[in-house]
């Protein structure tokens, strides 16, 4: 899973660096070829819920959650004293009170909405624990019909039950409780039924929404040429940009299925193990506000209009990376700061202590 977390977290920042750096602004010509690259890569906050679920149902540790609140707030604080430092031009002081609290103030949703998933989690590991599988794969599937399908099938563009088209912590539980299953009974495919799968549902749905994207899905029919192609009434429901759609949990859950029999050597293992634990400083990093406003929205401003894609793809696969390995660095210093002061170490003492007293 420190695989699918390395792989999501990379897409992730190739995301928003095509969304954030308004490359379809700058290169209008490549609106098709930018539109089937972001659709490769919008599946990647289902993946991280499921991740959890899948390696978190057994367990869940209050003193791990305060520690990632400490992360936050650690990227938050000192990224705005750094521009506040060095650049202080484009800094207003006033604006500290949100890096203080940045999960009050939505600074990133993801975290403020997993926080929130997360003191579920307690009740739901014990309901996992105690469910038979046939129990447990129900509750999975009629979740899914009612909040899934139910909502493709009446109207997508109406979200009936508060689930903020995957942004609440609602839709999170859900994801979850879909990972836990698949988790607990290992549900995986072997040999090479899995390239199979993760071709049938990764790439044929990814490239029907390359095929009939539409900056507005309102528009049923495409022309291509004098060609005007009605587009099905199904494939319609799929286009949409919904993290609680069709076409992203097929998505997510191929790239993870699919990680999760690759057979690694030793040597890529430990690389990917060292790296997991670090990987979410990357979404912290990349995706802070201060650093998304003073860096990220100028990042393609001087690059010549005429530039070719093939050069365009390349660069952005190039800033991805090198965003994934400065943040990871950084992470790993702060870990090794954190580390010294026992930080971790003090917070389980703390909730060990406070479980034995309240029984």
């Amino acid at each position: 899973m420190d695989f699918a977390r390395i792989i999501s977290m990379y897409n992730i920042v190739l995301n928003h660096y095509i969304r954030n750096g308004f490359v379809f602004d700058h290169f209008p010509q490549y609106e098709r070829q930018l539109s089937l690259l972001k659709s490769f890569t919008d599946w990647n906050n289902n993946a991280f819920i499921l991740i959890s679920g899948i390696v978190g149902y057994k367990t869940n540790k209050y003193s791990n959650l305060i520690y990632l609140w400490l992360t936050v707030f650690f990227y938050s604080v000192g990224i705005h004293k750094f521009y506040e430092l060095f650049k202080k031009h484009s800094i207003i002081k006033e604006n500290i009170i949100y890096e203080y609290y940045p999960m009050i103030f939505k600074r990133y949703w993801f975290f403020t909405t997993y926080f929130g998933m997360y003191l579920f989690l307690p009740v739901l590991n014990k309901g996992i624990a105690s469910l038979s599988k046939y129990e447990f794969g129900l509750v999975v599937l009629t979740l899914h019909l009612i909040f899934v399908f139910w909502r493709e099938y009446k109207n997508p563009n109406e979200d009936m039950f508060q689930c903020h088209n995957g942004n609440s912590v609602i839709w999170f539980l859900i994801y979850y409780l879909t990972g836990a299953y698949i988790g607990k009974y290992r549900v995986d495919y072997t040999g090479i039924k899995k390239y199979i799968y993760l071709f049938l549902c990764l790439f044929i749905f990814t490239f029907i929404s390359y095929l009939f994207f539409k900056t507005s899905h309102n528009e049923i029919p495409i022309r291509i040429g004098n060609l005007i192609i009605e587009v099905p009434f199904v494939i319609k429901r799929m286009l949409n940009e919904r993290y609680d759609s069709f076409l992203k949990i097929i998505q997510s859950m191929a790239v993870c299925l699919f990680c999760m029999q690759i057979h690694y050597n030793k040597y890529l293992a430990k690389i990917i193990c060292f790296t997991g634990p670090f990987i979410f400083s990357v979404y912290l990093v990349h995706n802070n506000k201060v650093l998304k406003d003073n860096s990220v929205t100028h990042m393609f401003d001087s690059l010549p209009k005429n530039m070719s894609f093939n050069s365009l793809f390349s660069l952005l696969l190039l800033k991805s990376m090198k965003m994934m390995v400065f943040s990871i660095i950084i992470d790993y210093l702060k870990h090794l700061l954190l580390s010294l002061l026992r930080i971790r170490k003090i917070l389980i003492f703390v909730e060990t202590k406070l479980k034995e007293k309240l029984g």
